[in-house]
């Protein structure tokens, strides 16, 4: 009798081992901690400084008396010497050169937002722009957003943002900062 309980015993054991070992093998992988460094910025002039190079981000509101007003983030590379011209840096777009960021607000909510980050030395922007509906009759709705990463070229003759990632959100916002500072920043 004891022999079969010792049996039964060891047979449970080794169920609970191999049922724990195939969840551990299931287990969604660990995510690593974000490196993203936001710049954080306030209106007028910020100042960002990579290695060698030294960029200015200016921050400014265009008011249309509506609750549609929206911020406008233009970027320029500072030269080494006084008096020589300071270079937008352009962005992509699908109609060809774009020449500033820009948030979309509309109804309290931002459909379209916009930050700005450092990693490894080098500076990015992240877009998030929202998918479906931006609105209904009962007001903001959640919905995904798009993420989309580009990359400053560090090029001092023709400075431009490069796409260099895109994304769909995990989970819905009304909000597209909301949806960059929860997926984007870990916030």
């Amino acid at each position: 009798m004891m022999k079969k309980s010792m049996h039964i015993a060891r047979n449970v054991v080794a169920g609970v081992l191999v049922a724990a070992w195939l969840c551990a093998g299931v287990q969604a992988p660990a995510i690593a901690a974000s490196t993203h460094h936001e710049v954080k910025l306030g209106y007028g002039v910020n100042e960002v400084n990579l290695s060698k190079l030294s960029l200015r981000i200016v921050r400014g509101m265009v008011a249309n008396g509506t609750a549609s007003s929206f911020d406008t983030f233009t970027v320029y590379l500072v030269p080494d010497s006084a008096g020589e011209p300071w270079l937008q840096v352009t962005t992509t777009t699908p109609k060809g050169l774009g020449y500033n960021f820009r948030n979309y607000e509309s109804g309290d909510a931002n459909t379209h937002a916009v930050a700005f980050y450092v990693e490894g030395n080098h500076l990015f922007a992240v877009q998030a722009t929202k998918v479906g509906p931006s609105a209904d009759a009962q007001g903001a709705r959640k919905t995904p957003f798009d993420f989309e990463v580009v990359r400053f070229n560090e090029n001092e003759d023709i400075p431009l943002f490069k796409s260099d990632s895109k994304q769909r959100s995990k989970g819905q916002y009304v909000d597209g900062r909301e949806a960059i500072d929860h997926e984007f920043f870990g916030r």
